[in-house]
């Protein structure tokens, strides 16, 4: 067995060792390989850099909430009321007007109340005031109105003016009375003791009439109504201040001081439409209101009553219980103020000195507490300075003259007793003014 064995290996080995010479003569084809499948190790995935870890966010602090814009008109008309006062006087007023019955109604001031200012003097604020009143609570032609405003009055000429002006005028007694001196008060005679008698007066009527306090300002928001606010709330007054309205807008320019003022003291036609909606806008405010039970009218008053029920003198007309003698006053000045709209003249019954009828005296006796005397001073060398003597002393000098006169009027005091008492007053021209002119406009008095 192991013999043939042994004879087929070495058959094989000589049939490989013959295949391997005829390999060396002729290379054989590669025979080809199956295609190997590779396994490619996976890509190894990145780690991250580690990063810090994120701080927590702080919790913001809660804004707030950001108010709406204000309209600065809204808060102009606001700001323009100082009082809505006791309602009781001006909530009557509004429902006679509804109504149907009259309603008469006076403003009383000086020249922004007339007018000046405004391109022509119907567009001034009184009578804007007028007509808005009557559209919005008048009923047919039911509402009476009277403008006496006077350029250049302050309040003591506005009391002696009141029964002329206002009361003959309408024909009768206020309902509404609307005031307004807060511009043309400083320096004022009586010390605002005219101006609250004068509120006094009204307040004291039958009617039960409502006032009305309205401070007009000067473009730099200059007026004297701190002097006047006591006196509204000692009555308990609604007020209006044009100052407190546009002080706030024009200071950071939203209102054009321009725009609203043609001058330091007048407004323009828009200021004189914005001091109407003022007060159409503080009737509309009272209007809104619970209704309030009438308050009693002080016995005393806040800075004095010594001028209530001032009566008015002038040339042309006697007076009981009153001397007068003009001596050499007897002409009549024709160059005096007149009324904006209607150019009525203001005191057309004057005492202008006649130079050429000598040099004597104007002399009056009369019976008083107080005495006003309006004077006119005026641009012209034609007029001089007179003395002024009470009960023979000397008291002052006036003179019609003034480089910045415009035949206006001037107020001054020149009796001021607790008692009343008789009393001479003398006027004559001063010593080396005889060939000069004074006018005397006219006279107030109490008793």
């Amino acid at each position: 067995m192991k013999n043939i064995k042994y004879m087929f290996l070495l058959a094989a080995v000589l049939m490989l060792a013959g295949c391997g010479v005829e390999q060396q003569n002729d290379a054989p084809e590669a025979t080809p390989t199956e295609a190997v499948e590779v396994t490619v190790p996976p890509t190894a995935t990145p780690t991250p850099e580690p990063t810090a870890t994120p701080k927590p966010t702080a919790t913001p602090k809660p804004t707030a909430t950001p108010k709406p814009e204000i309209d600065w008109k809204e808060e102009m008309m606001k700001d323009s009321i100082v009082s809505t006062g006791n309602n009781a006087r001006l909530k009557k007023v509004l429902e006679k007007a509804r109504s149907g019955e009259q309603v008469n109604i006076a403003i009383l001031g000086g020249s922004v109340t007339e007018g000046g200012g405004a391109s022509q003097n119907s567009k001034g604020y009184a009578y804007l005031f007028a007509e808005a009143f009557k559209e919005t609570y008048g009923n047919g032609d039911n509402i009476n109105f009277v403008n006496a405003g006077l350029s250049g009055t302050p309040s003591c000429l506005g009391a002696i003016r009141f029964k002329k002006d206002v009361l003959d005028v309408l024909g009768t007694e206020p309902d509404l009375f609307i005031i307004e001196f807060a511009v043309n008060d400083w320096g004022e005679t009586t010390n605002t003791r005219a101006y609250e008698s004068l509120v006094h007066d009204v307040l004291s009527q039958e009617n039960n009439a409502a006032v009305i306090l309205l401070f007009a300002s000067r473009s730099d928001f200059w007026n004297v109504q701190d002097n006047y606010i006591p006196v509204g709330k000692h009555y308990d007054l609604p007020m209006v201040s044009v100052a407190n309205a546009i002080k706030e807008p024009m200071t950071v320019k939203k209102l054009d001081k321009k725009l609203f003022y043609t001058d330091d003291y007048h407004p323009a036609n828009y200021g004189h439409r914005m001091m109407c909606d003022y007060l159409m806008n503080l009737l509309a405010v009272v209007d809104a209101e619970e209704a309030e039970e009438m308050n009693s009218l002080p016995e005393t008053g806040k800075k004095g009553l010594e001028f209530k029920h001032v009566v008015m003198l002038e040339s042309d007309v006697t007076y009981e219980g009153i001397t007068i003698n003009p001596g050499s006053f007897t002409a009549k000045d024709t160059e005096i103020q007149h009324f904006g709209l209607d150019r009525k003249p203001s005191f057309p019954k004057n005492w202008m000195r006649d130079v050429s009828a000598g040099n004597e005296s104007f002399t009056m006796t009369l019976t008083c507490k107080n005495l006003m005397l309006n004077y006119k001073t005026a641009n012209n060398q034609k007029f001089g300075e007179a003395d002024i003597y009470v009960d023979g002393e000397y008291k002052m000098s006036l003179n019609c003259f003034s480089a910045g006169g415009w035949n206006n009027n001037n107020v001054i005091l020149i009796i001021d007793e607790k008692e009343a008492a008789e009393h001479t007053v003398e006027i004559r021209m001063k010593e080396g003014q005889e060939d000069k002119s004074f006018t005397i406009l006219c006279f107030g008095y109490t008793d």
